[in-house]
């Protein structure tokens, strides 16, 4: 397919082929072939009843396009460069941990927020007065080297020689600019919109990789109130409330009540214990019934109109002083009003947003609420705007949890708001439930062919084992010894079949953690190692990025060994979690991903309370047009399963072996529900056949490689 110029595309996403939409930033191509891609599934929803009929202007929209890391929004501004859309004016919403040019170790946010407290005094040697707008125009960007389309890296630079802070640099360019990136929560989540000064209405939205918009949106319609917030609060309030020279001292006592009102309601509840050794949960209830209950603890629906009423005074106040010690640095009488802490601000923005879900006739059975237990180590508290408050020592702590069901909670206002929105994405399918669970209906769909030939890649599903042993990984089976033992040796047959690297996925940690203890104890780890360097992810995200070093270290260096030598070390193998950071979020082209290994079907746990809510939820629902709940949960699996299939093959040239272990994708109801490109090219293969097949395909390619070098 071309691209926007008429460029033949290399460019693809990792289950599909190009496709181009409406939009010029919907699809891209990549010179190299090497990296992120477009999408197999793209939704586009045109919603042109926003027009303001009564101007007769045309205002050209600005078009917003988000991602869900850093990383995919570089890859996609470097195949914006490639269009003819490339000189347009474009700017970066980025958080400050990759933006703010302090030589600190400490949390960037956190110390930003430090350091322009208007309170404090303290002030930032990037950004004041003298010099905040030095980068604040497109001309000036210009004149200190910057062409459309930059990097944040090139901000970042330009930042440090001038002395100007690249994150409100790239804030001020959006006034101006006619594309803006960021990640996706800068445009899903109403909070952060507001922070970041973002009117979305009758705008362009491009999300990318959106297969997860819907669990994104619910993550951002739910709320989490834990006791020890709460207790912030009333020490926060409780001392202003006693001011009499504050004027909103009535304000501050409506908000004191209530959340004492709150925090007993949640210690009131008797809770059970869960399959968790260290949680307790309580019953379950809707909206409805939860606004019931607090009726029975006179925090109900008049005290919510009070809170709700008292709280945004609260927030008001906490604004206007903040913005008048900036204007009015020298007025003493700015300088002693107190507010609320900036902790309480945050909490109060959640409860106001619940509590008019809950109490709204649309939305309140939307949400499910528990009050569960915990123990709670130390941790950093989450901000609206990527920041973090300070640390606190662990302990066991209630809170009450508000779960929404429906991400058309958050999404059908965007879709009302925004002129078009574009999803894309390779595992959007099926459409229907896509479209149910939005509550928005799409005008246009498109499903694109794949950008490679059908011997380009070699997809079978590996029922048994090298020495016959059924493979089926349910849950019963993965525990025992004859299952890890012949998935160990199955893999021991792919490393010594498959040069450079090799990705093997599984459905947890647990299961993961078992399989690796299991194959220590035997000579079967031992035997992996005799072919690949073997590497795990890691739980924690932070120490991923030198895995990944270390392991694209190993495939470059034995890249160059010969490796038609089968006893050599021919490269690595990284053990992985489906829905993890590998399966998700990293490209793997070329030699970095030569054979792609899933070991089961990724069914969310079928005990988990938000799961059993949800499937409950649907299956009460389906005459909105919702599936069923268990179609929902099969649904979720196989969109996990699909993002990691998709590592493998990354752009038109690239090769490789897609292997699904596990005998249940004999049955074809199983592989109707994997990607079309999965489905077009899968084989039946006999397990006595699989490793010869797998070495001839190799074979080809080595020598196709070969011909195409001389």
């Amino acid at each position: 397919m071309d691209n926007l110029d008429g460029q033949k595309s290399e460019y693809h996403d990792e289950e599909n082929d190009d496709c181009i939409v409406i939009e010029p930033t919907s699809s891209y191509a990549s010179s190299d072939g090497s990296k992120k891609p477009s999408s197999e599934d793209i939704i586009y929803l045109d919603d042109l009843s926003n027009d303001n009929k009564e101007d007769t202007r045309l205002k050209v929209p600005k078009i917003y396009y988000g991602t869900r890391t850093h990383r995919q929004l570089k890859q996609v501004i470097k195949e914006l460069g490639r269009t003819s859309y490339r000189h347009k004016k474009m700017t970066i919403l980025s958080s400050r941990e990759h933006t703010c040019i302090q030589d600190t170790t400490t949390n960037k946010s956190e110390f930003c927020y430090n350091l322009l407290d208007p309170e404090k005094e303290l002030g930032c040697l990037y950004y004041n007065e003298k010099n905040k707008k030095d980068l604040s125009t497109f001309s000036q960007l210009e004149s200190n080297g910057i062409t459309m389309p930059y990097d944040i890296e090139d901000l970042v630079e330009v930042g440090r020689k001038n002395h100007v802070c690249p994150y409100f640099a790239a804030k001020s360019l959006a006034e101006e600019a006619e594309i803006i990136f960021c990640p996706y929560n800068y445009i899903i989540d109403p909070d952060i919109r507001e922070s970041m000064q973002i009117n979305l209405k009758n705008e362009i939205i491009v999300l990318d990789e959106a297969h997860n918009i819907e669990d994104i949106c619910r993550n951002v319609a739910g709320a989490d109130f834990r006791e020890d917030e709460l207790r912030s609060i009333l020490a926060d309030c409780g001392t202003l409330k006693s001011m009499e020279f504050i004027e909103e001292r009535d304000a501050y006592s409506i908000i004191n009540s209530y959340i004492e009102g709150l925090i007993d309601f949640i210690n009131s509840i008797t809770l059970n214990p869960t399959d968790k050794d260290d949680e307790m949960n309580g019953p379950y209830w809707t909206g409805s019934e939860l606004l019931e209950l607090f009726n029975m603890h006179n925090i109900g629906t008049s005290k919510c109109v009070l809170i709700i009423s008292a709280a945004q005074i609260a927030i008001s106040e906490f604004n206007n002083t903040r913005e008048n010690l900036r204007v009015m640095k020298h007025d003493k009488s700015n300088k002693n009003k107190k507010t609320i802490s900036r902790s309480t601000k945050i909490v109060l923005q959640r409860l106001i947003f619940a509590l008019k879900k809950i109490a709204s006739e649309e939305y309140a059975n939307d949400y499910r609420a528990y009050v569960s237990e915990s123990f709670v180590s130390d941790i950093w508290y989450k901000v609206p705007d990527d920041t973090w408050s300070s640390q606190r020592p662990g302990k066991r702590l209630r809170s009450l949890k508000l779960i929404c069901m429906n991400p058309a909670v958050i999404f059908a206002p965007l879709a009302r708001e925004a002129r078009s929105i574009i999803l894309a994405s390779g595992t959007l399918t099926p459409t229907t439930s896509f479209q149910s669970e939005l509550g928005t209906k799409f005008a246009y769909i498109l499903t694109a062919n794949h950008v490679i030939d059908s011997d380009q890649v070699y997809i079978t599903c590996v029922p048994k084992g090298p020495t016959g042993v059924s493979l089926k990984a349910n849950y019963q089976n993965v525990n025992s010894w004859n299952f890890q033992d012949e998935l160990g040796r199955l893999l021991v047959k792919v490393c010594q079949s498959v040069p450079h690297g090799v990705l093997c996925f599984f459905s947890s940690y647990y299961m993961m953690n078992n399989q690796i203890k299991r194959w220590k104890n035997n000579n079967l780890w031992h035997n992996i190692e005799r072919y690949k360097r073997i590497f795990i992810e890691p739980r924690n995200n932070n120490d991923l990025e030198q895995v990944m070093r270390e392991y694209r270290e190993v495939i470059e260096e034995t890249s160059e060994i010969d490796s038609n030598n089968i006893e050599t070390l021919s490269g690595a193998i990284l053990f992985a979690v489906f829905r993890g950071k590998v399966a998700e979020g990293i490209d793997f082209s070329d030699n970095e991903a030569r054979c792609v290994i899933t070991v089961g079907i990724p069914y969310p746990v079928k005990k988990d309370p938000e799961i059993e809510m949800k499937w409950a939820y649907n299956d009460k629902n389906t005459s909105k047009g919702l599936v069923k709940g268990s179609d929902w949960y099969t649904i979720q699996a196989f969109k996990a399963l699909n993002q990691a299939l998709g590592r493998c093959i990354r752009h038109r040239n690239d090769w490789g072996a897609v292997l699904l272990v596990d005998e249940r994708f004999q049955s074809s109801a199983n592989i109707n529900n994997l990607p079309k490109w999965i489905r077009m090219r899968w084989r039946n293969t006999s397990a006595n056949n699989l490793i010869k097949e797998l070495e001839s395909f190799v074979m080809t390619k080595k020598i196709q490689k070969q011909k195409e070098d001389t």
